[in-house]
C-alpha cells in the first residue's frame, strides 16, 4: 500500500532513500532493518509501512528505478533481444558509471540478492520488448540458458570489482560480451 504522493509524502520518500543509501555505505543492504532506517530516515515504522508493505518493497522499487535508468539512457536496442553483445557491453558499463551504489547492491550478495533480481529484471524487460530469441525452447530449458547469462555477466561484473578492476572497463566489457556470445574457444591458445 503507497501512500498518496503529496509534497509531505515526496519528502518522506526522499528521505527514507537517503537513509538507505546512507546505511548502504555502512553494510550490505540485506543487513538494514526497518528500526535503523527510520531512525536514520527520521521517522518512525508506522510511518515507513505507509510508503513500503516490507523493506523489500523498498528494495524492490531500488532494482526498478536501476532498471529504467538503464532502460531509459543507455540501451538502445532493447526490442532486439538478439542483440546480446550489445547487451551484455552496455549493462556492464553502465553498473560500472553507477560507482558504489551498483557495486554495493549488486556485488553484495545476500538473501534478498540484489545483484540477481537486477539481472532477472534486465532479461525480463528484454522478453516484453521484444520477441524473446528463446522462446522457441521448452519453458525448461530456456530458463536454463537464460539462467546462464544472468550468473555468468553477474559473477563477471562481480568478480572484475573484486579483483581491483585491472582491465579496463571497455576491454572487461568486451570479454564479457565475447564469452556471453562465443563461449571459450577462440581465447583457448
Amino acid at each position: 500500500m503507497t501512500a498518496r504522493l503529496d509534497p509531505r509524502s515526496l519528502r518522506t520518500r526522499a528521505a527514507i532513500r537517503r537513509a538507505f543509501e546512507d546505511l548502504m555505505v555502512e553494510k550490505n543492504a540485506d543487513r538494514i532493518k526497518v528500526k535503523e532506517l527510520t531512525d536514520r530516515a527520521g521517522i518512525n515504522r508506522k510511518t515507513f509501512y505507509l510508503h513500503y508493505e516490507t523493506i523489500e518493497s523498498l528494495f524492490d522499487e531500488v532494482v526498478t528505478e536501476l532498471m529504467d535508468e538503464f532502460f531509459e539512457h543507455y540501451e538502445t536496442t532493447p526490442d532486439k533481444p538478439k542483440d546480446i553483445d550489445g547487451h551484455a557491453r552496455r549493462f556492464f558499463l553502465f553498473l560500472v558509471s553507477q560507482g558504489d551504489r551498483a557495486e554495493r547492491l549488486v556485488c553484495h550478495a545476500g538473501s534478498y540478492d540484489f545483484g540477481g533480481r537486477v539481472y532477472a529484471e534486465q532479461m525480463n524487460r528484454y522478453r516484453r520488448l521484444g520477441k524473446d530469441p528463446f522462446g522457441w525452447l521448452p519453458e525448461p530449458e530456456e530458463e536454463l540458458v537464460l539462467n546462464f547469462i544472468r550468473t555468468t555477466a553477474l559473477d563477471f561484473y562481480r568478480q572484475w570489482v573484486r579483483g581491483g578492476r585491472l582491465v579496463p572497463q571497455e576491454r572487461a566489457a568486451q570479454l564479457l560480451a565475447h564469452l556471453t556470445c562465443q563461449g571459450v574457444d577462440d581465447l583457448m591458445e
